[in-house]
């Protein structure tokens, strides 16, 4: 098993989980057998270009966490955000920038007080 192909698994089973997805209803939607899910996510072999592409659109990974994991230094927390302003319009946007910058602002003075 080699390190790319654990690190595919990874990423593929930690975004399945993101999703809320089982390896059954992952199959389903991508149309590939729940065995090969299941050997993807433990690292045995390296599925087809094409089974690839449908994964990491199905499951909304951004290629640089496949091809790159070593170079992958954003947090879940971070790909999480960036999946839920992805789906934002430019409305949405101008709406949640001052609410963003005000909650950080309260986060930022609760983390000066704790260390004072």
């Amino acid at each position: 098993m080699s390190e790319c192909s654990k690190a595919l698994g990874k990423c593929i089973y930690r975004n399945r989980k993101r999703m809320r997805l089982t390896q059954a209803a992952l199959a389903e939607c991508t149309g590939v057998t729940e065995q090969t899910i299941r050997k993807i996510e433990h690292g045995e072999g390296n599925p087809q270009l094409d089974i690839l592409c449908v994964l990491i659109k199905e499951l909304q990974i951004d290629p640089d966490e496949v091809f790159y994991p070593s170079q992958n230094t954003d947090t879940p927390g971070r790909k999480q955000l960036e999946l839920i302003i992805a789906d934002c319009t430019d409305e949405q946007l101008s709406a949640l920038l001052p609410i963003i910058r005000g909650a950080l602002e309260v986060i930022n003075g609760n983390k000066r007080r704790a260390v004072k």
